[in-house]
């Protein structure tokens, strides 16, 4: 595991512009190999499975990927296993919340992927979240010598990969750097997730910042249970951490009424965030323009130029 020193954060914050663009530059070269990786691999293994738990930036490591390869001239379909979770009244017994695998339609997804990959053209579903049913259809094009990206949290899970006849390499992205803290404490990853959370779904979910960090227990546990267990599965694996995210995070949180209204210290101590908020209000907050449009930190603060 990598580990960073707060110091080292802040020292580095002393030109926020060249901080910035060096970390960019580390994450442009994981998407780099990741992809010379998968094209190697692409001949007999030409579907990627993507996965990583809540707040880890796969979405936006998909689409840089697919960014990258199209730019080699690569044809790429992508696939979100979100438009594949079933209606609320099909769910079986088994899919006792959102973050259990029995919540997707799994040969549904596993058919599209198939197809993709010989070249077909399929009509696939755009599911709503809000009314908890399929609300449309889109086309995507597969193609000669295409390679499918599939992101979601279970698709390093087996009752996924078994449907895709061992013709998949498996991608794990997930912010893995820990943070030491000036008195030598620990900020782990799941709460550098929780952090991220916050900012995207105030911003473009309406989650209030209490209803985030209460749900993260759950969020937690589908974790441990349907997520870690298969990281085995993953021949890449990607640390999406960005070494100066410390500091935009803490500048949009900050900034946020909710942050001052909301999270009172009991409430901060009782749910394990008090080391990460330290942080948040400990390092200089990131003012620079200079966090290109394509960021995966940009998942989360929002200015994408992708859509989520």
């Amino acid at each position: 595991m990598r580990v960073i020193d707060i110091e080292d954060i802040t020292d580095a914050m002393g030109d926020q512009t060249a901080f910035v663009l060096r970390c960019e530059e580390v994450y442009r070269n994981k998407i780099s190999s990741a992809a010379a990786r998968i094209l190697r691999s692409s001949e007999l293994r030409p579907i990627v499975c993507l996965t990583g738990p809540s707040g880890s930036g796969k979405t936006t490591t998909a689409m840089r990927l697919r960014t990258y390869l199209e730019n080699m001239g690569v044809n790429v379909a992508l696939v979100s296993m979100d438009n594949f979770f079933l209606p609320l009244h099909k769910r079986p017994p088994e899919a006792t919340d959102w973050e259990s695998p029995y919540c997707v339609d799994r040969e549904a997804l596993a058919d599209c992927i198939l197809r993709l990959a010989e070249g077909e053209a399929v009509d696939t579903p755009v599911y709503d979240f809000i009314a908890g049913d399929v609300g449309g259809s889109r086309v995507l094009q597969g193609g000669k010598d295409c390679i499918v990206i599939a992101e979601g949290i279970h698709m390093l899970n087996p009752l996924i990969l078994d449907l895709l006849h061992d013709a998949y390499i498996g991608v794990y992205v997930a912010p893995r750097t820990r943070i030491i803290t000036r008195d030598d404490r620990i900020v782990h990853p799941e709460q550098l997730r929780v952090a991220r959370r916050m900012i995207r779904d105030l911003i473009g979910r309406g989650h209030s910042l209490r209803d985030t960090i209460e749900r993260s227990q759950s969020v937690d546990a589908g974790e441990l249970n349907y997520i870690q267990p298969n990281k085995g599965n993953a021949s890449i694996h990607i640390d999406s951490f960005h070494d100066y995210e410390p500091c935009i995070l803490a500048k949009y949180l900050r900034e946020l009424p909710e942050f001052h209204e909301q999270l009172d210290d009991a409430f901060i101590e009782t749910h394990g965030l008090t080391d990460l908020m330290r942080v948040v209000n400990s390092v200089p907050p990131l003012t620079t323009p200079y966090v290109p449009k394509n960021s995966l930190v940009r998942e989360f603060v929002g200015g994408s130029i992708y859509q989520y």
